[in-house]
């Protein structure tokens, strides 16, 4: 696994999410998040490998699917979950 694999697999979902951008600094990829309610960045995550990018990004589209499914109306059900997390692992499997 590589970051350019990492970020190929994840390229559709980033298109999508307005909520996350990565970037390059000098200690590596950064995964960025904006909140556009507050108008700024309100967190900042350093992958020092592929598998943590992988797994910040993994994180961000869980919560991108519960979002678009409830669209913060009402709770997430065990059929939303599962849903959620069947996505989530097709992802997954694209980057072994």
């Amino acid at each position: 696994m590589t970051f350019e694999k990492v970020l190929e697999v994840f390229q559709d979902y980033l298109t999508k999410d307005s909520m996350y951008e990565i970037v390059t600094t000098s200690r590596g990829y950064t995964v960025l998040e904006w909140d556009s309610q507050l108008g700024e960045w309100t967190d900042a995550k350093l992958c020092e490998t592929p598998q943590d990018l992988a797994d910040a990004l993994l994180d961000g589209l869980a919560s991108y699917l519960e979002y678009q499914i409830t669209q913060c109306s009402r709770e997430c059900t065990e059929e939303d979950r599962k849903q959620i997390a069947a996505q989530c692992q097709a992802v997954a499997e694209k980057l072994r």
